[in-house]
């Protein structure tokens, strides 16, 4: 059986089998998937800047089944190595997509599989586990030891130190996703460039200094699809010379929060308000509201789908930092608009 446990996928993404030709990369942590997907293809040997080598490829794309098998099976114009790259909007539809590469493996083409978390049962799981040229990478939330990784890279790089105090403090502001939290370490490695060491004070102006009800409110704004209470608390958000990349830390964090939520509902695990009232961590009292909103309207696919939004969001404003604020604005403004939909 293919597949390798949580605390061995870094250990096999420093030496990938090349035999493995179908990567299936899943988990809870949109941002983890994400990073590890980016880092796979950046490590496949493929000219990512080419068009005809680099295909990405959505759920609506997998309307069509055979789309990635031709794909995979398709013989590079210039010869060399070709990643087929998909996200899929329905897990029953990307095993079917993808079950003819397990009689037919592509011989130069790497396809990678992006998805969410996946029990052991879930279709698309099964099959590339089973594949003798597939594997299955799990991912999952960034406990203590994740988040000390991540930290002593980015310290590592910007030549930086912080002493274990320091440290724990830092960590209180962090989780919940790999690249929000890479961003938050990246952003103060920032603020302290020139410098030896951080400091709690560091920490504080650059990631504690916000109060979480601000941010709070325009999460649930855009959750609610409150347009207008969005608009003008971004504003003042922003005004204010808060980080604009917090929001969709925040935000990513929360619907990670509402997926799971939804999927236990829909699993049988009880009524939506039972769920929230006894969400541990428990919800702020004053947030009930828009959450119970939220899970009534939104089904487990569409928050899934936020939730990929959001971890697009912070990976591109990561890459572009001179657009951070146009693209987080843009998102939460896409996420609103998605909610009034579901709303009428």
């Amino acid at each position: 059986m293919a597949h390798v446990k949580a605390h061995e996928v870094e250990a096999y993404l420093a030496k990938p089998d090349q035999r493995h030709t179908v990567v299936l990369i899943y988990g809870p942590d949109t941002g983890l998937v994400s990073e590890r997907a980016d880092l796979i293809a950046q490590n496949s040997g493929v000219d990512l800047s080419d068009p005809f080598s680099y295909i990405k490829m959505d759920g609506d794309t997998l309307s069509a089944t055979s789309a990635v098998v031709e794909e995979a099976h398709t013989v590079s114009m210039f010869g060399g190595k070709r990643l087929i790259r998909f996200r899929p909007g329905s897990m029953r539809n990307a095993a079917e997509a993808i079950k003819p590469l397990e009689a037919a493996p592509p011989e130069d083409a790497l396809v990678v599989i992006a998805a969410g978390d996946l029990q052991k049962t879930a279709p698309l799981r099964k099959l590339v586990e089973k594949m003798g040229n597939g594997i299955a990478l799990p991912c999952y939330q960034d406990e203590a030891r994740a988040l000390d990784t991540v930290i002593d890279q980015e310290l590592q790089a910007n030549k930086l130190t912080m002493d274990r105090g320091t440290r724990e403090h830092l960590k209180n502001f962090l989780g919940g996703d790999r690249l929000a939290s890479r961003g938050e370490v990246q952003k103060l490695c920032l603020y302290c460039m020139g410098r030896d060491q951080i400091t709690r004070e560091d920490i504080d102006a650059v990631v504690g200094d916000v109060a979480a009800s601000a941010i709070d409110d325009i999460v649930d704004a855009a959750c609610t699809g409150d347009l207008q209470t969005l608009e003008s608390d971004f504003a003042r958000f922003v005004g204010l010379g808060s980080p604009p990349f917090l929001l969709l830390s925040a935000a990513l964090r929360h619907f990670q929060m509402l997926h799971n939520l939804r999927t236990r509902h829909e699993a049988g695990g009880g009524a939506v308000k039972s769920l929230v009232d006894g969400a541990r961590p428990p919800i702020y009292f004053k947030r009930k509201n828009a959450v119970l909103q939220t899970l009534m309207k939104w089904d487990g696919r569409a928050l899934l789908a936020a939730s990929n939004r959001l971890s697009d969001a912070i990976r591109d404003s990561r890459l572009n930092a001179e657009l951070e604020l146009p693209i987080v604005r843009s998102c939460l403004t896409a996420i609103a608009l998605m909610a009034r939909q579901r709303n009428r």
